[in-house]
C-alpha cells in the first residue's frame, strides 16, 4: 500500500472524539431514566459503559501496537484468528456497520438543525442527505484538508459542550435540581437484565473509541500514535459523557424527560431557557455532523483493505487509487439508508453484532499469536483490561438475550450470512499477505 503517513496525534484523537460523540449521548438518557427509575442508576449505567469503553480502548491500543495497519477488526481477526473471522467482520461493516451509523447520525443532526431558524422549512431527509454528500465529497477530494476542517469542528464542539457545562455549573445554587426522583411508570427497582439492556444501549454511545485503528497505515509513528489517540480520546469523551448526563437527568422532573429523544434540549431549556436550548442544539449539530464526517473518513479503509486482499473488487483498493471510490461508495449506501431504511431498528440489531465482533477481536489478545514469545505477551494491566472488556460485553449481551432474544436474531443472521459467503467465495479469493506482528 503506497499511502503517505500524513496524520498525527491531534487528528487521530479528534477522529476518536468525533466518532464517539454522535447521537447517542444526546438522546439515550430520556429512555434510560424511564427504564431504571432514578438518576443514580442512570449514572451508574453510564459509568459501567465508560469503564467497558476505556478497557476496550486499552485493548485496541495493544492490538494496534502489534499490527499498525489499516482495516480494523477485519485485519486483526484475519491475521490473529482466521481469515473467515475477518471476512465476517468486514461483511458486517460493508453491509450496514458504518453505513447505518452514518445515516442515523445524519438524520439526528438534521432533526436538531431543523429546529434552528432558517433550516426549519427544509425537509430533514434533504438536510441529512446534504450533510452526507458534503462530507463524502470533502474526504474523496482531499483528505488532508477535510481532516483539518474536522479537527476544527471537533474542538469547537468540545468548546460548546464545555460552555454548556459551565453555564449549568454557574446555576448550581439558583436552579432546582432533581437528584432523587422516580418516573411514575417505574413502580419497583429494575432487574439486572433491564440494567444490562440499558448498558448495551449506552454502549452504542461509546462506540467509536477504536476509530483510529481504521487509518493506522496513514499515521506517522503508528505504533505509538494510534494507541495514545485511542486512550486519550476515549478518556476525554467518557468524562464529558458523565458530566453531560449528570445535567441531563437532574435538570428537570423525570416525567418531563422520560422517553424523550431530545433529552439534551429538554434539560438545556429547563436550566437556561430558550437561549441555552439553542446552544445545546448547536452542540448536537456539531457532534453528529462531525461524527458523520469521521465515519465517512474511517469506514472506507476497511473496504480498501479487503480489496487489497482480494475479497472486494480491486477497483476499490487504495494501491489502485480506489480510496476515493470507497468513500463515495460508503456515502452512497448511507444515502440509500436515509431515504429507505428504518434506522433505529437497524442500529438496534447492529448494537449486538458490532459488540460481539469487537469482543472477539479483543479476545485474540488472550490467545498467543504466531511466533509470539512469552516475553512479548501483553502486560498484566492490558490483559486485565481485555478480560474486563470481553467479560463485560459478553455478560451484557447474554443478559440482554435472556430478556429480549429477538434483538440478537439480526446479529445471528448477519454472522451466518457472512459465513456462507466465506464458504462460497471468500476462501477461494483470499490472498491476504501475512503481516509480521510487532513484538517487544
Amino acid at each position: 500500500m503506497n499511502q503517505s503517513r500524513q496524520y498525527g496525534l491531534v487528528t487521530l484523537t479528534c477522529i476518536v472524539i468525533a466518532s464517539m460523540i454522535g447521537s447517542g449521548v444526546f438522546t439515550t438518557s430520556g429512555f434510560t431514566i424511564a427504564a431504571l427509575g432514578s438518576p443514580e442508576l442512570v449514572m451508574l449505567a453510564w459509568v459501567v459503559g465508560g469503564i467497558i469503553a476505556v478497557c476496550g480502548a486499552i485493548s485496541y491500543a495493544e492490538l494496534s501496537r502489534r499490527l499498525p495497519v489499516s482495516g480494523g477488526e477485519y485485519t486483526y481477526l484475519s491475521r490473529r484468528l482466521h481469515p473467515a473471522a475477518g471476512f465476517i467482520a468486514g461483511w458486517v461493516s460493508l453491509t450496514a456497520g458504518f453505513s447505518g451509523a452514518i445515516a442515523l447520525a445524519a438524520v439526528t443532526c438534521a432533526a436538531y438543525l431543523s429546529g434552528l431558524g432558517p433550516f426549519s422549512e427544509i425537509p430533514q431527509n434533504t438536510i441529512a442527505a446534504g450533510l452526507i454528500v458534503t462530507a463524502g465529497i470533502a474526504h474523496a477530494s482531499g483528505s488532508r484538508q477535510a481532516a483539518s476542517l474536522q479537527n476544527l469542528i471537533v474542538l469547537l464542539k468540545i468548546g460548546v459542550l464545555l460552555w454548556f457545562l459551565g453555564t449549568a455549573a454557574s446555576m448550581f445554587s439558583s436552579h432546582q435540581w432533581y437528584w432523587v426522583q422516580s418516573p411514575a411508570e417505574v413502580s419497583s427497582g429494575p432487574s439486572i437484565s433491564v440494567f444490562a439492556q440499558q448498558v448495551m444501549w449506552i454502549s452504542l454511545s461509546y462506540t467509536g473509541f477504536n476509530a483510529a485503528i481504521y487509518i493506522a497505515s496513514e499515521v506517522r509513528d503508528a505504533q505509538v500514535t494510534v494507541p495514545r489517540a485511542l486512550v486519550l480520546g476515549t478518556v476525554v469523551v467518557t468524562v464529558l459523557y458523565l458530566l453531560l448526563n449528570l445535567v441531563f437527568v437532574t435538570a428537570a422532573p423525570a416525567e418531563l424527560i422520560a422517553h424523550q429523544g431530545d433529552v439534551a434540549a429538554v434539560a438545556a431549556r429547563n436550566v437556561g431557557g430558550a437561549r441555552l436550548e439553542t446552544l445545546m442544539r448547536i452542540a448536537v449539530v456539531l457532534g453528529t455532523g462531525s461524527s458523520v464526517a469521521g465515519m465517512i473518513m474511517t469506514g472506507p479503509r476497511v473496504f480498501s483493505k479487503m480489496a487489497e486482499d482480494g475479497l472486494f473488487p480491486r477497483f476499490f483498493a487504495a494501491a489502485e487509487g480506489g480510496m476515493q471510490r470507497t468513500v463515495l461508495l460508503q456515502s452512497g449506501i448511507a444515502l440509500l439508508l436515509v431515504f429507505t431504511g428504518d434506522l433505529r431498528d437497524l442500529l438496534n440489531y447492529l448494537s449486538s453484532v458490532l459488540a460481539l465482533s469487537s469482543a472477539i477481536t479483543v479476545l485474540t489478545l488472550l490467545i498467543p499469536g504466531r511466533g509470539e514469545s512469552e516475553r512479548s505477551r501483553p502486560a498484566a494491566a492490558t490483559l486485565l483490561a481485555a478480560v474486563c472488556y470481553v467479560g463485560g460485553t459478553l455478560i451484557t449481551a447474554a443478559l440482554l438475550m435472556n430478556r429480549k432474544p429477538e434483538e440478537l436474531y439480526g446479529a445471528l443472521i448477519t454472522i451466518v450470512t457472512g459465513g456462507v459467503l466465506w464458504l462460497a467465495v471468500g476462501r477461494n479469493c483470499w490472498r491476504g499477505s501475512e503481516v509480521q506482528e510487532s513484538s517487544t
